[in-house]
């Protein structure tokens, strides 16, 4: 068990998706109740102590993002938060048995942490609050029980996925029409091409993406690495036939695009603005609509899964197995899930709702003046695509994923000897790891 202990915690140090701040479809939903209401007023202080691994959040917006709400909700709670950074990473939080009660996890790190079992079976707590998970967003909550093989070792807090966003300017410039819903990736390989030409001395190029994110929350649900076997899953047909899908896009005739702008699309699409549409979280339509004339339209969908958008990257809150407040702890997480915390999340841009009730996406960034008037409802996907299954493993197979594909995409490799080469590679690091 310590052996398998510290591979996990060497594994955290390795991870390298991407913590992102990050809703379902069906009507209206209930709010969840506790079997017995207290008088928060009267009852004992206490501190209780949130810790964010991986993320460079402050004290200070930890407190503008859900400290003071909590606090006013709950008066005799004093929130505590213990920034993630020298000194405070998760490996030393851990080694050093740091007193903790909620811990805060992307989906990226949610394998790492939960591995370690240091986080505990909410089953019960439910049970005796009567909380509603039935009001929870169903991919979110299905991919709670299929990590925790029926436990429930965490609650969704907020969520985001990837969107397609576009320079309308580009368009009018060159009198295209702007994307719309219900395209397929042919279509929009179709749209690519007549937006990607040189003007005026100016390489515009029609579509790119994150490489990564767009594997990691992909549209047909493949996972990484088989949980049973711990075998790397990237040499299929599947696979090689998505990553063929996007590779064709970064090599539209006459707008091939150069090795030294791999990476950089983001950069291309806010700050060159030469790039015409893009497809990431909605992160990047909060902070770029300030300066950009751009809107959002859902991703294309794949013609064997017809209308399904990209996965959920959800950040959960998971009540530590250590803590000396877990009743107190749980009732924050149920807090976190309400309308009420839902709405705040939605209006300030922080991240999507998790629950079914549709109507609190209309909130969605109503104290951002950017977000006017913009496609809000293209950042929720009307049928996500079930989250893949996740292992501590997922960042040894994804990274030569990702390589492989731009090798595809920059014709240094044709997809199958790509692919092979990644698998062999992914098997190699994580039978290496295993013995660690």
């Amino acid at each position: 068990m310590k052996k398998r202990k510290r591979l996990i915690i060497s594994s955290i140090l390795a991870a390298s998706l991407l913590t992102v701040t990050a809703c379902g479809s069906g009507g209206g939903s209930k709010e969840s109740t506790p079997a017995k209401v207290q008088d928060n007023a009267k009852r004992d202080p206490v501190e209780i102590t949130f810790y964010r691994p991986n993320n460079a959040t402050t004290e200070e917006q930890f407190m503008d993002l859900m400290g003071t709400a909590i606090k006013e909700k709950f008066p005799f709670v004093t929130p505590k938060f213990i920034p993630w950074g020298t000194g405070t990473k998760m490996e030393e939080v851990i080694s050093a048995g740091v007193d903790m009660d909620i811990v805060l996890l992307s989906i990226g790190y949610y394998p790492q942490f939960q591995n370690l079992n240091l986080s505990t079976d909410l089953t019960e707590l439910i049970k005796k609050t009567n909380y509603d998970t039935n009001r929870l967003e169903t991919t979110n909550f299905d991919f709670i029980k299929q990590f925790g093989n029926g436990k429930i070792d965490s609650l969704p807090i907020f969520t985001t996925a990837e969107v397609l966003m576009y320079n309308k300017d580009i368009f009018d410039k060159f009198g295209v029409s702007y994307p719309k819903e219900g395209m397929t990736w042919d279509d929009l390989y179709e749209l690519s091409k007549q937006v990607s030409r040189s003007d005026a001395g100016v390489q515009y190029y029609g579509f790119l993406t994150s490489i990564s994110h767009m594997l990691n929350t992909n549209q047909l649900s493949l996972p990484f690495v088989d949980g049973k076997t711990n075998l790397p899953t990237i040499n299929t047909d599947k696979y090689k036939q998505m990553a063929e899908n996007y590779a064709r896009f970064y090599n539209i005739p006459g707008a091939e695009l150069p090795k030294e702008k791999y990476g950089k699309e983001a950069e291309m699409f806010t700050k060159d603005k030469n790039l015409a549409m893009y497809a990431y979280f909605n992160s990047t339509m909060v902070n770029a609509a300030k300066d950009m004339n751009m809107d959002a339209v859902p991703l294309p969908s794949f013609k064997e899964a017809p209308g399904v958008g990209s996965q959920m990257y959800s950040t959960f809150a998971s009540v530590y197995s250590n803590s000396k407040h877990k009743d107190v702890a749980f009732e924050i997480l149920a807090y976190l899930t309400s309308d009420e915390m839902q709405v705040k999340f939605a209006k300030d841009g922080t991240g999507m709702p998790i629950v079914k009730n549709t109507k609190l996406l209309d909130s969605f960034g109503q104290d951002l003046p950017q977000l006017k008037g913009k496609n809000i409802k293209a950042f929720y996907p009307t049928k996500p695509a079930p989250v893949s299954p996740r292992t501590i493993y997922d960042d040894l197979s994804s990274k030569y994923a990702v390589t492989a594909l731009r090798e595809v995409a920059q014709k240094v490799s044709d997809a199958n000897t790509a692919f092979r080469k990644a698998e062999e590679q992914a098997t190699k690091d994580i039978q290496a790891a295993m013995k660690k």
